[in-house]
């Protein structure tokens, strides 16, 4: 059975949500690393993670959720990847907020609570992308 996506912005919410889930992936796993084996503090681990991850993130939601059209960009790749970081960082502050409290206050396993705080962030994140990050008076995208 083969399910048909006729709206462009369903397609486009599938993509992101794939992207987030790799994206999802390499912030559990750096966050991980550096709270367990690293043994950083998660006040210096989640926003290392989440940041790994928005760059992760940003790249393939470039090429592939949005289709950035590369000749047809009002700014360059930097300038690009700043804006996304200040989009996404809305987000990631929802994550890490979350984070914090479930952790500190609610005594949960910091690992859901980043799960939480993700899932918390990821609309807020596609909503942003959406308009500002990746609007179509920015960029060509394709179709």
């Amino acid at each position: 059975m083969k399910i048909q996506i006729r709206n462009q912005r369903s397609k486009r919410f599938l993509r992101f949500a794939m992207v987030g889930l790799v994206g999802f992936i390499i912030n559990n796993f750096i966050l991980w690393i550096t709270y367990e084996v690293i043994e950083l503090s998660l006040f210096i681990s989640s926003p290392l993670a989440i940041a790994v991850a928005i760059l992760n993130n940003f790249i393939l939601n470039n090429f592939f959720t949005w289709k950035v059209n590369i000749s047809n960009r009002k700014y360059s790749f930097l300038q690009s990847l700043w804006r996304y970081y200040l989009s996404a960082s809305i987000a990631g502050f929802v994550n890490y907020t979350i984070l914090l409290v479930l952790t500190i206050q609610f005594n949960f396993y910091y690992l859901a609570a980043n799960i939480t705080g993700i899932l918390a962030g990821m609309m807020i994140n596609f909503l942003v992308s959406e308009k500002w990050t990746f609007s179509s008076n920015l960029y060509q995208t394709e179709k």
